[in-house]
């Protein structure tokens, strides 16, 4: 599936977060992988409050 502007992935391991800043062009049918500390990481949804090291 494709990646929208603004998609948010975290590592639920290290805390690190990856936001896509321009749409992905891939076709409906590739594969995608955001990988973190050796895992998938999960889809962060709109509206979630980021972690911080202090929260």
């Amino acid at each position: 599936m494709p990646r929208q502007v603004g998609a948010r992935y975290a590592c639920e391991k290290c805390g690190a977060q990856l936001v896509y800043e321009k749409p992905c062009p891939c076709p409906e049918s590739m594969p995608h992988s955001e990988i973190c500390c050796g895992e998938q990481m999960k889809l962060v949804q709109a509206g979630t409050p980021e972690k911080t090291k202090n929260s």
